[in-house]
């Protein structure tokens, strides 16, 4: 049976049906709860970045044990992982970092106020971070599947 990983190249509607689709697991949750799977997830993205350098580009175990996940996206972009897939993992490091300091604090500031315009803007901001997060995950598995990690020049 033929998966969207087998596709030899993916349109825009591609990916973004894709993600769209992923994104599902977080209907109908609460703030909390959607802050949580998202960062569960950068979580398992920043190990599967590290399996990557250590299986594809021979970095060792010790290298990688401590990195964070702008250390790691910051390493791959040096050993010549392609420049698009860093690009849009760049603005997931600074999302995900922007979220982990931030968000969650504001979040629980505003909701102490009870000002529901603000609570409501601070989970659309999660929502986008889900979103990018999301897209750099199933082209992470896509680019995996398809041992597409460097762009043939």
């Amino acid at each position: 049976m033929s998966t969207i990983y087998d596709k030899e190249k993916l349109s825009g509607d591609d990916i973004q049906d894709e993600v769209f689709r992923r994104m599902e697991k977080y209907d109908h949750k609460s703030f909390l709860e959607c802050f949580s799977i998202y960062l569960g997830t950068a979580q398992i993205l920043e190990f599967g970045l590290k399996k990557l350098l250590e299986e594809r580009f021979n970095v060792t175990e010790d290298e990688t044990e401590r990195m964070t996940l702008g250390q790691a996206r910051a390493r791959l972009e040096n050993v010549g992982l392609r420049s698009d897939y860093t690009g849009l993992l760049k603005q997931v490091v600074k999302d995900r970092n922007n979220a982990a300091h931030e968000l969650l604090a504001n979040q629980a500031v505003i909701g102490s106020l009870g000002v529901d315009f603000s609570q409501r803007m601070q989970f659309k901001d999660l929502k986008h971070f889900i979103f990018g997060l999301e897209r750099v995950v199933f082209l992470f598995d896509y680019l995996q599947h398809n041992n597409a990690w460097v762009v043939d020049a």
